[in-house]
């Protein structure tokens, strides 16, 4: 993917200074950014008109898209990406080496089953350089449950024998008060990509005040509203801005005689956002059970893996079959 083109005077024939500092002062700091908006949303966010900001999507486009490029150019550029390692070589395996980079990943579970800690490994891991299974870059996150802990990124850090106070540094935070606030801070991840090397977005949790906020059937089509409008500025930013996205999802219990009664939070639209999506369970004593439910090119399996000092971690088996006993 090339580099970000800075949105300047100069840069889009036809777009006037005041018009180019209107669209940076809304958040939009690069081609990639402005050609990834919609008419109607950039108008809103700029103040222009909406027949200039289609021009000005329309000419960004222009400017960045490569247009139809051929199989072979594709593969070579799929195989460009890297693989975040997650600091579990199960859940890596099950993953086809780690998280793709420039994709979206849905992590799911019920409290308690490690979503947190998960996300909580990858801020530290991330920052590592690409030799070493990281990201080489920076961490945003957005947390909705007031959740995050510097003191457990220290014990992760320190654990794997890295240096702390630079893994702290490495890290930009923001606590959403609530799903305004929310989207506010998604939105504003444009500008933070283009400012800070920042590799990897997390937002724990998605749905946490979607939940709280939007209540009963009679606001569930405005609830899935705000949600697809979230999800797809995250998509938006990870392929303008070549950054990987994670978010937790909540579940709820499904009165179901078969199968599983446990079903990630935010229907369909939450089902179709993310390339790859996991949904954790209790196994047997400590032992977490990582299940790939969905995957546009992984097929379906678990991985086990514990939490320690050191964030997730393999489980060791002692016994033969003992990997066979989640229960």
């Amino acid at each position: 993917m090339t580099d970000p083109i800075q949105l300047e005077p100069g840069i889009i024939e036809g777009l006037t200074k005041p018009t180019i500092e209107k669209l940076r002062s809304a958040g939009i700091p690069t081609l990639q950014t402005l050609a990834a908006q919609t008419p109607k949303d950039l108008a809103e966010k700029s103040g222009l008109g909406e027949e200039t900001a289609q021009k000005a999507i329309r000419k960004a486009v222009q400017m960045v898209s490569e247009g139809f490029i051929t199989g072979d150019v594709l593969k070579e550029k799929r195989n460009e990406r890297t693989r975040l390692k997650t600091g579990c070589v199960a859940l890596d395996n099950l993953l086809g080496g780690g998280v793709e980079s420039q994709t979206t990943l849905e992590i799911a579970g019920a409290g308690g089953q490690g979503k947190t800690q998960i996300v909580h490994t990858l801020a530290v891991l991330a920052q590592l350089p690409i030799e070493q299974g990281g990201l080489n870059g920076e961490v945003a996150i957005v947390d909705t449950e007031d959740t995050w802990s510097i003191k457990r990124i220290e014990q992760i850090a320190t654990a794997r024998g890295l240096d702390a106070e630079k893994i702290i540094k490495g890290i930009h935070w923001a606590r959403a008060l609530n799903t305004e606030h929310q989207k506010y801070l998604i939105e504003q991840l444009f500008d933070l990509c283009s400012k800070a090397p920042i590799k990897l977005i997390i937002v724990d949790s998605m749905m946490a005040h979607l939940r709280s906020e939007y209540i009963g059937r009679g606001e569930l089509s405005d609830r899935q509203g705000e949600l697809g409008s979230m999800l797809q500025t995250l998509l938006k930013v990870a392929i303008s801005t070549n950054t990987t996205v994670i978010y937790t999802n909540q579940v709820m219990n499904r009165p179901i005689a078969y199968g599983d009664p446990e079903v990630s939070t935010g229907g369909h639209i939450m089902a179709h956002a993310g390339l790859t999506r996991i949904h954790l369970r209790k196994g047997r004593k400590e032992i977490k059970i990582a299940k790939l439910v969905d995957s546009s090119y992984l097929p379906p399996g678990e991985a086990m893996f514990i939490i320690t000092d050191k964030g997730i971690d393999d489980v060791i088996i002692e016994k033969k079959g003992e990997e066979n006993e989640d229960e």
